[in-house]
């Protein structure tokens, strides 16, 4: 949001210095984007009269004119703007005068006739898109200079509040805090005395049990749609750039800005009969005043009369009902939603600045204030008739807050300070809580806009925005913290893994904790989803069970910009329910990769690539496994996984316990997720690590190595690391090196696959001989025999 620093003051104007004011609002809890200084550039302009106006003898779409501008002589002004006439007070540019765009006024000559200067439109100096020259008010002194006159010189500050602060996104709810911390007190809010000059309504219907809602509304007649917006509420409103060229959508989001309460208007004369608030059908859809068609379904929220859809939630207007010039009465209202309901709008058009606020929260004691204070400034500015408030809902409150109790020693024990009572009580009286104190506690109601203040810990925050945490001393913990061998363990882990993936050619990212729920769904369907209570957006409000959705994210993202060959790996925690833990939430500390594209890059040497395929992740996965606990106690397992191939998937354990899984992305998941290519990944649980193999230097052996290669049969049910692990068994006081280098199959094996498998001998101490080689291979052999019925291949 952005408003000025002028408009801000109007509320609170503390004795502090513009650096101080930024700050102050900053440790409020609501963050200052940035501060930018307007001045327009412009000199050499100032207000003069009209003495004299005619139309030039020659040219009938130009005036003659006699300006005066304070001094003995009057100006001779050739001017061409429809507004111009005898008495009225304008912005004269006089010679020499500068203007934006570096234009300079010169002494010109129109047939015969001088013009020694330029009356300006707000668009000529700068500011406003308007082409008609500027009218001053009577009382406007001549002469004057119109910089000055105007106050153009402000400071435009631009924020960003938190979901949970919409106190934040108003110049009432800044203005709020800033009191509390300067210890002042802003006016008090009071309705409008507005005269009901019509009895004329339009009834209310509502339809729906699906949403909580509180709607207000009143029709007024005989409004000036047309009129210029008032030069006060147009500057304001430019600085905050949220100007446009009607002067009810201008009000609208003139009161918006200021108390942070969304209206909206309807031409009263497209209503037919009465307004009805229902849920729209899955068959109905709203046409814009740019012919763009939204179509809708039974969640969203729509308010429409007999025949057809007037608007839904945001603003959104149809065609038929929005203001135009054509309007002279117009319907003004204003409601209360439930989150629910404009989250599923949100979900149809992405973003809309109205929702947002319904999003954050929206007070309900401001509602009747907001309606009769448009009221109020339409009348004032465009004339109208009000007709009676007509007030509807289908609830008692959609916003309530229960007592709390702040309780004296608690709020010392957590600040590590004691605050005088007194202290707590003026700042709570000061933040507009309703607080009744006794001796040891206060029970406290917090003010209707702050919908965050649900505990007791809330209460205390709130407290030392305003006391000021700079306030509190910085004490060290006095308890000793001691750090588990199991976390020292992991993070060994991890500085291994990472190391071995960067030289891979793999790239380290960090996605969020927080997910959408529909991805959660899509790959894990019989996974509880973790959702937030009060998520940043939708598709942030799931706590991940995996790192998977982020990579895939990530993937999805480089692929977008033709970043085709991609390695990345994360590691992270990721959540899951779990009753037995605390606050029911398990953590768990995941490692996790993922590769796409070509296995090499182009290349000037050689033309020839492949794909990258799920053993070169097997491999890489593998170089960290025997990096750290060695291979012998690892075995991947073929198994169908939630969200990879059915055919290319394995489950991986460590001593027999799971701790993770690899494959290939499921097919049917790649269009879903927006990624082309068939792409591999990997995650593994670090909590099962107890032992991490530690790096030893060892000699080489000077002594030759002997291989032997064995080709066997076996049924093709029997998985090759059952044979590799019987094999390894047989030489465990052996050293010896076994490795799978063939498999083949084909018709002639029936049920069968042929395997070839190399055994690598070596000793530290001397040479092996031929024939205590041969002993060992044909023990090994007549063991494979028994265990597993091989067959020998010539």
């Amino acid at each position: 949001m952005k408003f000025s620093e002028k408009w801000l003051r109007e509320w609170i104007n503390p004795k502090v210095d513009s650096s101080i004011l930024y700050d102050q609002i900053s440790n409020s809890g609501i963050e200052v984007e940035s501060v930018k200084k307007f001045e327009p550039i412009f000199s050499g302009v100032v207000v003069g009269q009209i003495v004299k106006c005619i139309i030039h003898p020659e040219l009938n779409n130009l005036k003659i004119l006699k300006v005066d501008i304070g001094n003995k002589k009057l100006l001779n002004i050739i001017c061409r703007a429809p507004n111009c006439r005898n008495n009225i007070k304008v912005a004269v540019a006089i010679v020499g005068a500068i203007l934006p765009k570096n234009i300079k006024i010169d002494k010109r000559k129109f047939k015969e006739e001088i013009s020694e200067g330029m009356l300006c439109s707000f668009f000529e100096l700068g500011l406003f898109n308007a082409s008609r020259i500027i009218e001053f008010s009577k009382d406007t002194p001549i002469g004057i200079d119109v910089k000055n006159y105007l106050e153009l010189k402000d400071n435009i500050i631009k924020v960003s509040t938190t979901s949970n602060r919409p106190d934040g996104l108003s110049i009432l709810g800044i203005s709020r805090n800033i009191a509390a911390i300067n210890n002042l007190k802003i006016s008090t809010l009071k309705n409008k005395l507005i005269s009901i000059t019509t009895e004329k309504n339009i009834d209310v219907d509502i339809k729906t049990k699906k949403t909580s809602i509180n709607y207000i509304g009143r029709i007024i007649k005989n409004v000036n749609v047309n009129i210029d917006t008032p030069f006060w509420m147009k500057k304001k409103l430019f600085l905050a750039d949220s100007l446009s060229e009607n002067i009810i959508t201008n009000i609208i989001n003139y009161i918006l800005i200021e108390i942070g309460q969304p209206l909206n208007a309807l031409d009263a004369d497209n209503i037919n009969e009465h307004i009805i608030i229902r849920m729209a059908n899955n068959t109905e859809n709203i046409i814009l005043k740019n012919n763009i068609k939204i179509n809708l379904n039974e969640d969203i929220l729509v308010f429409s009369d007999k025949d057809k859809i007037l608007s839904i939630p945001g603003n959104i207007n149809g065609d038929g009902s929005e203001i135009s010039t054509h309007t002279k009465n117009i319907f003004l209202s204003t409601f209360l939603i439930d989150k629910k309901i404009v989250m599923n709008i949100l979900k149809k058009i992405n973003s809309n600045k109205i929702l947002e606020y319904y999003r954050y929260g929206i007070d309900p004691c401001l509602q009747k204030y907001a309606l009769e204070y448009a009221t109020d400034l339409i009348i004032k500015i465009c004339g109208g008739e009000p007709g009676p408030i007509n007030k509807k809902n289908n609830f008692s409150s959609l916003s309530t807050h229960n007592s709390i109790r702040l309780h004296h020693n608690r709020l010392n024990k957590i600040i590590g300070k004691v605050i005088d009572t007194d202290i707590v009580s003026n700042i709570l009286y000061n933040l507009e809580y309703q607080l009744v104190f006794q001796k040891k506690y206060w029970d406290v109601i917090p003010p209707s806009w702050r919908f965050d203040i649900l505990i007791e810990e809330d209460v205390i925050s709130d407290i030392l925005r305003i006391y000021g945490y700079n306030n509190i001393s910085l004490n060290p913990l006095q308890e000793s913290v001691f750090f588990s061998q199991k976390n020292e363990l992991t993070d060994l882990f991890l500085d291994k893994s990472a190391m071995i993936l960067i030289n891979q050619g793999y790239h380290e990212v960090i996605t969020y904790g927080f997910i959408d729920p529909n991805i959660q769904e899509i790959m894990f369907p019989n996974k509880k989803r973790l959702l937030l209570s009060n998520p940043i957006s939708q598709d942030m409000s799931c706590m991940r069970s995996s790192l998977w959705p982020g990579l895939l994210k990530t993937v999805s993202y480089n692929k977008n910009r033709q970043q085709h060959n991609v390695r990345f790996f994360e590691s992270g925690l990721c959540f899951s329910i779990d009753k037995k833990e605390n606050l029911g939430v398990r953590q768990e500390m995941f490692l996790s990769a993922v590769i796409s594209g070509d296995y090499i890059k182009d290349n000037w040497y050689s033309s020839e690539t492949r794909k990258l395929d799920f053993y070169d992740l097997k491999g890489d996965l593998e170089l960290i496994l025997e990096e750290i606990c060695g291979l012998e106690d690892i075995e991947f397992r073929r198994k169908n996984i939630n969200g990879l191939h059915p055919e290319q998937s394995a489950s991986i354990y460590l001593k027999n316990i799971f701790i993770g899984s690899i494959g290939a992305i499921d097919p049917r998941l790649e269009e879903e997720l927006n990624i082309n290519n068939t792409t591999f990944l990997f995650e593994i649980l670090l909590n099962h690590f107890s032992d991490v193999k530690l790096l030893k230097i060892q000699e080489i052996s000077k002594f030759p190595s002997i291989r032997r290669d064995l080709a066997i049969l076996i049924s093709e049910d029997i998985p090759v690391s059952d044979v590799i692990k019987q094999c390894k068994k047989f030489f465990i006081k052996t050293a010896v090196e076994i490795n799978l280098f063939d498999l083949y199959s084909c018709q002639e094996f029936i049920n069968k696959k042929s395997l070839g498998i190399r055994f690598i001998f070596q000793n530290q101490k001397r040479t092996l001989q031929e024939n205590e080689i041969n002993l060992m291979m044909n023990d090994c052999i007549g063991a494979l025999k028994k265990i597993f019925q091989i067959i020998l291949r010539k």
